[in-house]
């Protein structure tokens, strides 16, 4: 009996093998190209399309959430730093209370 592990690599590579050589001769028909050229531009105006709906109703596309989140995580790095500089700083008494204690 073969490995189990060999019988399914030669699967594997046989099944790369046919994938390659059915997507070469799919690349060739110019009847398959024209097909998948239309399919990028429907997908493209379908894309667009959704952006327009979604900009309509205020709801934040992709990008813009990932903008909006990138900007958060900015500002609360910058946060994190001033509160470890304002703890790291020895707290000054008013001067009101310095004399206050002084008395």
């Amino acid at each position: 009996m073969k490995d189990p592990k060999s019988v399914f690599d030669t699967l594997k590579a046989r099944g790369s093998e046919v994938f390659a050589q059915v997507s070469a001769e799919l690349m060739e028909s110019p009847h398959f190209v024209k097909a998948l050229q239309g399919a990028m531009r429907g997908k493209e105006k379908l894309d667009q399309g959704v952006g327009r709906v979604l900009k309509n109703m205020n709801i934040p596309t992709r990008t813009e959430f990932k903008r909006a989140l990138g900007r958060i995580e900015a500002l609360e790095r910058e946060l994190a730093e001033l509160k470890a500089r304002a703890a790291a700083k020895p707290r000054r008494q008013p001067a009101r209370e310095a004399k206050a204690k002084s008395f």
